[in-house]
């Protein structure tokens, strides 16, 4: 069984039935959708925009003090500002929008609880959502919603106590991705997005984290991020993941076979390969 671990239901961008569509034509069985961080969101297909993909990652990767600060810079004034446009952020994530889709097709959708601890969203609130089909965790955004890794301690210490997971795409506060695991190490963590913006010195803390993984969404990555992080951690603590619609260039046309491919592609064993792409997310939220 695939299952995508990471995916956001934006209908502006991508219908339910376009994504379905997709995921039955790579065999994806299930899709953990998230609700939207941010506006509609279509990219350009440009040799420029590739370009500046390719020279970030080399900074993150490589020059990490300058990386930083131009992810820092991708945020502000509750915009997300990407190749010269602005993108508002969704200060209070809908998560009715999950729910509406998992009502709809709930043998094809599982649904993450966004939050923000900025605003006031009681734990109770979240509690409320987790207990409808098809919930199986809370997603946190301190990068967009720009906030410290310590106001998820409410939410984190429930997390723990019920056994669900959180995956959580990080800021760039220096040493966040440490404050979870050593406050709540029975929490079952997924840094997204391979753990950007640290990623090795992220590796190497997780690898010897019983309860922390990363997940391969989104086009921050690339195949040889992903394929440095399941050297570096094992195909025990890695995930698949799409972070779609984001990434798309027109209406209705996203592309699953790209970001499937960068796990397919790996040399390792395909018996490997299934836990990266289905059986690891699957012991978490068992």
């Amino acid at each position: 069984m695939i299952i995508d671990c990471h995916f956001h239901v934006d209908e502006t961008m991508l219908t339910l039935e376009k994504m379905i569509e997709g995921m039955d034509k790579n065999d994806v069985t299930k899709t953990a959708l998230i609700a939207p961080m941010n506006g509609t969101m279509f990219e350009l297909d440009s040799i420029f925009q590739q370009g500046l993909q390719h020279l970030f990652r080399f900074l993150i990767l490589n020059v990490p003090q300058i990386g930083l600060g131009i992810y820092d810079g991708l945020v502000k004034d509750g915009y997300l500002k990407l190749y010269g446009n602005s993108y508002k952020i969704f200060t209070k994530p809908d998560n009715d929008i999950v729910a509406t889709a998992i009502d709809r097709f709930p043998d094809r959708f599982l649904g993450w609880v966004a939050v923000n601890p900025m605003i006031h969203v009681s734990v109770e609130e979240v509690e409320l959502y987790l207990n409808k089909p098809g919930f199986i965790g809370v997603k946190a955004h301190p990068f967009m919603h720009e906030y410290n890794i310590k106001a998820l301690d409410p939410v984190a210490a429930m997390c723990e106590t019920k056994g669900i997971p959180m995956i959580i795409h990080l800021s760039s506060e220096p040493d966040s991705y440490k404050y979870l695991p050593e406050n709540y190490p029975e929490l079952k963590l997924i840094y997204a997005h391979a753990g950007l913006p640290f990623w090795k010195k992220l590796w190497n803390y997780v690898k010897n984290q019983p309860n922390v993984f990363v997940d391969t969404s989104s086009d921050y990555l690339n195949p040889s991020i992903v394929k440095n992080a399941v050297d570096s951690l094992g195909y025990r603590k890695v995930l698949y993941g799409c972070d779609g619609p984001y990434g798309m260039k027109k209406f209705n046309e996203y592309d699953y076979l790209t970001k499937k491919c960068w796990v397919d592609s790996l040399q390792i064993p395909d018996n490997q390969k299934e836990y990266i792409l289905g059986k690891n997310f699957l012991a978490l939220i068992d």
